[in-house]
C-alpha cells in the first residue's frame, strides 16, 4: 500500500494543473497559492497529529505533498504560456514528425539566435504549406500561434525547410524505408504494419482506423509501453549476452530507448512509457528498485513538468490509466480467472479487462459508447502484436542497408498484421461492438463507480464479487442508455434524423448503406451519442454549412470516421476543424451552387452559396438530398437569413418533403421560401438558449406553409421514415412525437 500511496500526491498535482491550464493568467498566482496550501497543511498535520485519527493526519499530509508537487507543474505551465510565440512574426522550428499535425520544438523567434536546448518550447504544428516535412529538419517561416490551454498551436503560411540536424537525420529515412518495404503488401495488413511497428499511420485508411478504434484495438497503432519494453529489453539483454557490465548495459538500453522515441515520434503514450523506462533504468544503475506504481507516478510528474499541456491530453491520461490498471488489477484478475482457465488464457483476458476498466471513465467522457467486444478482440489480436513490433522494427532498420531483406521481413510481419486487421474488421460487425452509454458527466461517474467497486473488492480480498457487482452496475447503466435504441427498433427503416445536440444542428440522412451528416452541433459527446443511438458508425459525406461552433463544434467526434467533408467559405475558425478531419483521412472540398455528389442511391446538390461569398451565416451551404424510391427530398438551409433566403428563392429551390428550419427557428425568415418548399415536416435543431429560438414568428410561418414543426428541445432526437404513405415520425422522448 505504501507504493500505491505515492500516486495520490501526484494525482492531486495533476488534477490541479489540469483544472488551471485553461486559465493562463492564473498559473503564476496558483503556484504561490499551492505553496502556501502545502505549508498550511503540513503545519495543520503537525499541530493536530495527536488530536486527529491517524488516517485524517495522513490525508492532510497527502494533500500537502500534492500541493507542493503542483508548484513546479504550475510554474512550468506559466513559463510555457509566457513564451509569447504569438508576438513572433517568424518562428524557427525543429520538426519531430513527417506529417501535420506534428510535434515541433520552437528554437527561435524573428530570426534571433537559436535558444538553448533547455529553453526550447514544444508546440503542435497543425498546418503548413506544401513543404516536405522530415523528422529532425529545421524550418523557418511566418506562423500564426495561439494558446489552447497551456499548449501552443501553430499554423504556418510559409515554411522554408532545411536539412535535418545530424543527430536526428537518420529517423526519417528509416520510417520511409519501412513504408517502401511494405508498399506492396496487400489489404489492411499492409496498411497497418507501419503503424503497429513504429506508430506511422500515414497509410491507415479511415475505415480501418475506425474499426481499430471501435473494437478497442487502436492502442496497438499508438506506440506504448509494450513497445518500449521490447526495445529496452532487447538492447539490455543483447549487451548482457556480449558480457557488458551493468552500467554499460544500462547505457546501451538508454541509447536504444532515446533512438526509439525519436523514430516513433513523441506521442503522449511514448513520452510516458519512455519516462517510465528511463526511471526504471536509473533504478538499476543506483541499485534502488521502486515499485511499479511509484515509477509510473514519477514518470507522470516528470512528463508534466516538461510538457504541461499533457495534463489535459486524453491520450496521455489513457496511457497512464491503462498502465496503472495493468499494475494494480492485471495480476489479481489473472489469478482469479486462473481458478477456471489455464493461466496463459487468464492473463490474456485479464490484461485488456484491467486496462479497459481503468480507462473507462475517460473513454465514455470522450465518446458515450462502450465496446462489448474489446476484450475478445484484444484476446485474439494481442498475442500477434509483439511479433509485428519485433519483425517490423527489424525491417525498418534493415531498409537502408538491405532493401531486399527488409521486404522479406515486411512480408513476415504482414501475416500477424493482417490477422490483427481482420480481427478488427470482423469484431466491428459483431453485436455490441458499440453500445450506448450515458453522456458526460453521468456516464463518467457511473464508470468511475464501477472502478471504485472493483478496487474496494480487491482491497477486501473479494475481487470476484467486486467485479460481479461492477458488471451488474454496468449492465443496468448501459441498458438505460440503450433504451432509445431499443425503442428505435420500431422504426428501423428511418431515412432522415435530426439529432438532439442542444442548441445546434446535426441532420442525418441514410439510404442503401450511404450516410450523410449535415453539421455536428457544438458538443462531440452529444453527436456521438446520437450516432450510437441511430446505429451509425461511419459518415460517407459530412457537410459543414458554416463554422459557427453550434454547427461544427462536434466535428472532432467524426475524425477517422468520415470519408469526405464539404464546407462553406473558410474563416479564421475553420483551420483546426478542417485540418483535424483531413489529417484523419477525409477528402475536403469547398462547396458552391451547382456542385453535386452521388453516394450510392443518394444525390446531394449544393444550392448555396453562389460565387465568392464572405464567410458567415448568409454563406451557409444549403443542400438538397434526393432519396430515391420514396420520391422525396430533404432541404437543409444552415443559418441563412431572410435576405439570403430571398436570393436563394430567386436562384431556384425545389420542393421538399422535409426541411430543416434555418437558424434554429430565428425570426429572420422568408415566408415565401417555406411556401415554395411546401414541406410536410420542418425539423428544428434547438436547445436551451438566450436567443429566444425558436421564435413564435418562425413557428407560425412554418405552420402557415402547411409544415409541422418538430423541435429537438421538446422531442429529443427525431427520426423519420419516408414512403408512399408519407412521413412516419419517431422521437426519443416517449410520448413526444405527434
Amino acid at each position: 500500500m505504501r507504493d500505491v500511496r505515492l500516486a495520490l500526491p501526484v494525482g492531486i498535482a495533476w488534477a490541479a494543473l489540469a483544472a488551471l491550464s485553461a486559465h493562463a493568467a492564473l498559473l503564476a498566482n496558483a503556484a504561490v497559492v499551492a505553496a502556501s496550501a502545502a505549508l498550511a497543511c503540513l503545519l495543520t498535520a503537525h499541530l493536530l497529529a495527536r488530536r486527529l485519527p491517524a488516517i485524517a493526519v495522513d490525508a492532510v499530509r497527502t494533500v500537502a505533498v500534492g500541493a507542493a508537487l503542483a508548484c513546479p507543474l504550475l510554474a512550468a505551465a506559466d513559463a510555457m504560456v509566457a513564451s509569447g510565440f504569438d508576438e513572433c512574426g517568424e518562428l524557427s522550428l525543429l520538426l519531430l514528425g513527417q506529417a501535420t499535425p506534428t510535434e515541433v520544438l520552437v528554437t527561435g523567434c524573428d530570426g534571433a539566435a537559436p535558444i538553448a536546448l533547455v529553453d526550447m518550447r514544444s508546440a503542435m504544428l497543425l498546418r503548413a504549406p506544401d513543404a516536405p516535412l522530415t523528422i529532425g529538419a529545421t524550418a523557418t517561416g511566418a506562423c500564426s500561434a495561439w494558446l489552447d490551454g497551456s499548449r501552443w498551436l501553430l499554423t504556418c503560411s510559409e515554411l522554408m525547410v532545411a536539412e535535418p540536424v545530424a543527430w536526428l537525420a537518420w529517423a526519417g529515412p528509416l520510417r520511409d524505408g519501412l513504408l517502401a518495404a511494405s508498399a506492396q503488401l496487400p489489404g489492411a495488413g499492409g496498411e497497418l504494419l507501419p503503424g503497429l511497428a513504429i506508430g506511422d499511420e500515414r497509410r491507415v485508411s479511415a475505415q480501418l482506423r475506425a474499426a481499430m478504434l471501435e473494437t478497442g484495438l487502436s492502442h496497438l497503432t499508438a506506440v506504448s509501453g509494450a513497445n518500449c519494453v521490447i526495445v529496452v529489453g532487447a538492447a539490455f539483454q543483447s549487451a548482457a549476452a556480449l558480457g557488458a557490465r551493468r552500467a554499460v548495459r544500462v547505457a546501451i538500453a538508454v541509447g536504444a530507448l532515446a533512438a526509439f522515441v525519436v523514430l516513433v515520434t513523441p506521442e503522449p503514450s511514448v513520452v510516458r512509457a519512455g519516462a517510465m523506462a528511463a526511471i526504471g533504468l536509473l533504478g538499476i544503475v543506483t541499485g534502488r528498485r521502486a515499485g511499479a506504481v511509484a515509477v509510473l507516478s514519477l514518470a507522470v510528474l516528470l512528463v508534466l513538468v516538461l510538457q504541461p499541456h499533457l495534463a489535459t491530453s486524453a491520450g496521455f491520461a489513457l496511457s497512464a490509466l491503462a498502465t496503472c490498471g495493468l499494475i494494480m488489477h492485471g495480476p489479481p484478475i489473472a489469478r482469479a480467472l486462473g481458478r477456471w482457465l489455464p493461466l496463459p488464457i487468464a492473463a490474456l483476458i485479464a490484461v485488456p479487462f484491467a486496462a479497459q476498466l481503468w480507462c473507462l471513465p475517460v473513454l465514455v467522457a470522450l465518446d458515450a459508447r462502450v465496446s462489448l467486444v474489446s476484450v475478445l478482440a484484444n484476446l485474439l489480436a494481442g498475442p500477434a502484436a509483439p511479433l509485428v513490433t519485433v519483425v517490423g522494427l527489424a525491417a525498418c532498420l534493415a531498409a537502408p542497408l538491405a532493401p531486399a531483406v527488409a521486404v522479406g521481413l515486411a512480408w513476415v510481419a504482414w501475416i500477424p498484421a493482417a490477422w490483427i486487421a481482420g480481427v478488427a474488421m470482423v469484431a466491428q460487425q459483431l453485436p455490441g461492438a458499440q453500445t450506448p452509454w450515458p453522456a458526460a458527466p453521468w456516464g463518467a461517474v457511473a464508470a468511475s463507480a464501477m472502478l471504485v467497486i472493483v478496487t474496494i473488492g480487491h482491497a477486501r480480498g473479494r475481487l470476484v464479487r467486486g467485479i460481479a457487482v461492477a458488471l451488474i452496475v454496468g449492465l443496468v447503466v448501459g441498458a438505460g442508455a440503450a433504451w432509445p435504441s431499443i425503442r428505435l427498433g420500431s422504426l428501423a427503416d428511418w431515412r432522415i434524423a435530426q439529432c438532439d445536440v442542444g442548441q445546434g444542428s446535426a441532420t442525418l440522412v441514410r439510404h442503401g448503406g450511404a450516410v450523410v451528416l449535415v453539421d455536428t452541433g457544438r458538443d462531440p459527446a452529444l453527436v456521438r451519442r446520437c450516432l450510437t443511438t441511430l446505429g451509425v458508425q461511419r459518415i460517407d459525406l459530412l457537410v459543414l454549412t458554416h463554422f459557427d461552433a453550434d454547427h461544427v463544434g462536434g466535428a472532432s467526434a467524426l475524425a477517422g470516421r468520415t470519408a469526405m467533408v464539404v464546407h462553406g467559405p473558410l474563416d479564421d475558425r475553420a483551420g483546426p476543424v478542417v485540418d483535424e478531419l483531413a489529417a484523419a483521412g477525409a477528402a475536403v472540398q469547398e462547396a458552391r451552387r451547382g456542385d453535386a455528389w452521388q453516394l450510392g442511391g443518394l444525390r446531394i446538390d449544393a444550392l448555396w452559396p453562389i460565387g465568392d461569398a464572405a464567410p458567415g451565416n448568409d454563406a451557409s451551404v444549403a443542400v438538397t438530398v434526393d432519396l430515391p424510391g420514396a420520391g422525396v427530398e430533404l432541404l437543409v438551409l444552415g443559418d441563412l437569413g431572410a435576405e439570403a433566403q430571398s436570393r436563394l428563392l430567386r436562384a431556384g429551390v425545389p420542393s421538399a418533403a422535409v426541411v430543416v428550419v434555418a437558424h434554429h427557428g430565428s425570426a429572420d425568415q422568408l415566408p415565401a421560401l417555406y411556401r415554395r418548399v411546401g414541406a410536410s415536416v420542418g425539423l428544428v435543431g434547438v436547445g436551451a438558449n438566450d436567443y429566444g429560438h425558436p421564435t413564435d414568428a418562425a413557428l407560425r410561418l412554418v405552420r402557415d406553409a402547411g409544415t409541422a414543426a418538430l423541435r429537438t428541445d421538446e422531442l429529443g432526437t427525431i427520426a423519420l421514415a419516408l414512403d408512399e404513405q408519407g412521413v412516419r415520425v419517431w422521437s426519443e422522448r416517449v410520448g413526444g412525437a405527434p
